[in-house]
């Protein structure tokens, strides 16, 4: 752990802008979609028409550690006080999408990416879809048993409708766009046009909704460079004793246009001071 903060703190000092986040003036253009005020009455009569139903046992959730909203679980905090952070962010700057990475591959990006959509959820003012935008290794479909027959592979290659592939997970306010098969033109579809209007449309159904991407690794592929127009801003999750400095150093360069909220350290074996409290 202490190599992955001094890593940090080097790419800091020598990349100042990549380090810290980036507050641009507030837009009063009336096209400008914000994020859900605080302050807003909740969302709670939501009816799923046209999207499907799968709800998630309990039991396969906690067996694949997506725990956010089981509050029995002292490791649940963790994931609600990362909302707190994120949303403090995103809400300050009226930004709408964020992309979850990692430097490579099996750091727990995915995994990150399905506890914070599932604790924003929770909150009664905030709707959030989770996207599984790693077209090359999909992962959202078995770590919440949807049994997706269609995935954004499918939706991208073919003709269907958004509402083919949309699924709510049986969690109020949150809906999940999964992957289904490899896909090898990963690059190409993703910054193809129907990807950018694909991500236009779900930004302009729902004012209050955040569209949270889990996204590939960044140094395993160029997938994440071609579709970083999409995002407004970044997360980098990294594996605890993991990643060399250089990996770390060239990721962080690597997202210096995407105004980084900070990193996740996962698989640490020292709990989080406010587990216990």
């Amino acid at each position: 752990m202490d190599r992955i903060q001094k890593a940090l703190d080097k790419a800091k000092a020598k990349h100042t802008e990549q380090a810290r986040v980036v507050v641009p003036e507030a837009k009063n253009d009336k096209n400008t979609k914000l994020a859900a005020d605080p302050l807003k009455s909740p969302i709670e009569n939501i009816s799923y028409q046209q999207t499907r139903v799968k709800e998630s046992s309990r039991e396969h959730l906690e067996k694949n550690r997506i725990i956010a909203g089981m509050y029995n679980n002292p490791q649940s905090a963790v994931f609600r006080m990362l909302r707190t952070q994120v949303l403090q962010k995103m809400r300050t700057n009226h930004w709408q999408t964020l992309a979850i990475t990692s430097p490579t591959g099996g750091e727990g990006k995915s995994l990150v990416a399905s506890n914070l959509a599932i604790a924003i959820a929770m909150e009664l003012n905030q709707t959030v879809m989770l996207v599984d935008m790693d077209l090359r290794n999909p992962t959202l479909n078995n770590y919440f048993d949807l049994q997706a027959e269609v995935g954004l592979k499918d939706y991208l290659e073919q003709d269907l409708e958004l509402k083919d592939v949309l699924i709510n997970p049986g969690i109020k306010r949150m809906v999940i766009l999964p992957g289904n098969g490899r896909a090898e033109d990963s690059a190409e579809l993703l910054s193809s046009p129907k990807m950018a209007r694909l991500v236009e449309e779900l930004k302009a159904q729902y004012d209050s909704r955040l569209i949270i991407f889990d996204v590939p690794p960044l140094l395993q592929t160029d997938d994440v460079l071609l579709s970083e127009k999409y995002f407004d801003c970044s997360l980098l999750v990294l594996e605890d004793g993991k990643n060399k400095e250089s990996e770390i150093t060239r990721s962080l360069q690597m997202l210096e246009n995407s105004h980084l909220l900070g990193s996740v350290l996962n698989k640490s074996d020292k709990p989080p001071t406010h587990q216990y409290y």
